[in-house]
């Protein structure tokens, strides 16, 4: 006599796996899962079928599992496809200034700083305060005055002696109105990206400035 299976005996001692990788025991992928439900159907007691309901609940399942796949296939090849998009197009950058939010500025022989700074309020008296990598007073600029928003300003490298200040890295800051009412505002610094590459650790795009700095993608505010 044929010995009924159940679907209990298939479905509730399995589970079902989406991935690429090997099927492990105890898993089931799309095709064994096909092969399973059939023979069930096989050997299924003629005088006990199985219910419309328990098929139609498999069926289900199998629809699911085919249906994640598919799913997960799609949205790889769409990640791979934006990869690409936006290494492309990261490439377009090379040659052009970008806007980092950044208070530190490589100054060599020959480049200048352009910078900009966001305040919350007007003032009369702003003052850009330019420091070495050793963190001692190197120049003081004053700006002047200053309107509530975004404002620019530019240094050459001169010191007040006339003389070009020495190749470092120099840190910026910028400050506005008096005693207890001074602020600080936000620096962000225009760097010229030199070339661009891609992350080996996650993927994230790189850009190498003309002054030796490496800035991600995502610090990138503007684009000039």
């Amino acid at each position: 006599m044929t010995t009924p299976i159940s679907s209990s005996d298939v479905v509730n001692n399995y589970a079902f796996s989406t991935s690429s990788v090997p099927t492990k025991k105890n898993e089931l992928g799309q095709n064994e899962f096909m092969t399973l439900m059939l023979e069930q159907l096989r050997n299924q007691d003629p005088m006990q079928p199985q219910e419309n309901g328990e098929f139609i609940a498999q069926m289900a399942q199998f629809s699911t599992v085919t249906g994640i796949d598919g799913m997960q296939k799609s949205i790889d090849a769409l990640a791979t496809s934006l990869g690409t998009y936006q290494v492309m197009q990261s490439a377009n950058l090379v040659g052009h200034e970008v806007l980092v939010p950044s208070n530190k500025f490589a100054l060599n022989a020959d480049n200048t700083l352009n910078a900009v700074y966001d305040a919350d309020a007007s003032a009369s008296n702003a003052v850009a305060t330019i420091y070495g990598s050793n963190g001692e007073l190197v120049h003081e600029i004053d700006l002047g005055l200053q309107n509530a928003g975004r404002n620019s300003f530019t240094w050459d490298g001169t010191l007040e002696n006339g003389e070009r200040a020495a190749p470092d890295t120099y840190t910026i800051t910028v400050s506005y109105g008096s005693g207890e009412n001074t602020a600080v505002g936000d620096v962000s610094v225009k760097q010229e990206i030199e070339s661009v590459n891609i992350s080996t650790s996650d993927g994230e795009i790189i850009l190498n400035t003309v002054d030796g700095q490496t800035l991600k993608l995502s610090q990138v505010s503007q684009i000039h």
